[in-house]
């Protein structure tokens, strides 16, 4: 048995290829072909190359991108009030809308609310903490009509 494996051993050991074996030229200029040529970008000019006509489209429409970034028409969050106007309105006690039609009872409206109130208006937040006890309804019923007031104030409609 100890022969047989010996010569079990020799056959691997003379019938595996070599490990350093010389590179195949036909294979080493088939990957030559596949890797792309690099073309080297001009800072000076105001228009750049990304290797898409798309991509090179978009990105050169405005010289700074920045700037268009910052542009006022560039954002799409209304004003806190204007948001707030219909439910305002159905919050006032003389407008005759009962308490299940309110805005606020809608789940997708309360989840748009809170995020812009997150966005723009973080001090209500504040208020929300400061009565724990009541629901999350309530809460932005409250801070609806003090958005509301803050408004009818600065513009002098009290």
């Amino acid at each position: 048995s100890k022969q047989w494996y010996q010569r079990r051993v020799r056959g691997k050991n003379e019938g595996c290829p070599a490990l350093s074996k010389t590179p195949d030229k036909t294979l080493q200029a088939k990957q030559k072909n596949l890797k792309r040529s690099v073309k080297a970008m001009d800072l000076s000019s105001d228009k750049f190359d990304l290797c898409n006509q798309t991509l090179t489209e978009l990105w050169n429409i405005c010289p700074d991108n920045l700037a268009a970034c910052q542009d006022s028409s560039r954002k799409f969050t209304p004003e806190t009030y204007k948001f707030f106007e219909d439910a305002i309105e159905q919050l006032e006690p003389d407008s005759g809308v009962e308490k299940e039609y309110y805005l606020t009872n809608e789940t997708a409206f309360v989840w748009r609310s809170l995020r812009l109130l997150a966005r723009q208006s973080v001090p209500y937040f504040q208020h929300i903490q400061n009565t724990k006890n009541l629901t999350l309804t309530d809460n932005l019923q409250n801070i609806i009509m003090l958005i509301g007031k803050e408004y009818k104030k600065e513009n002098g409609m009290e």
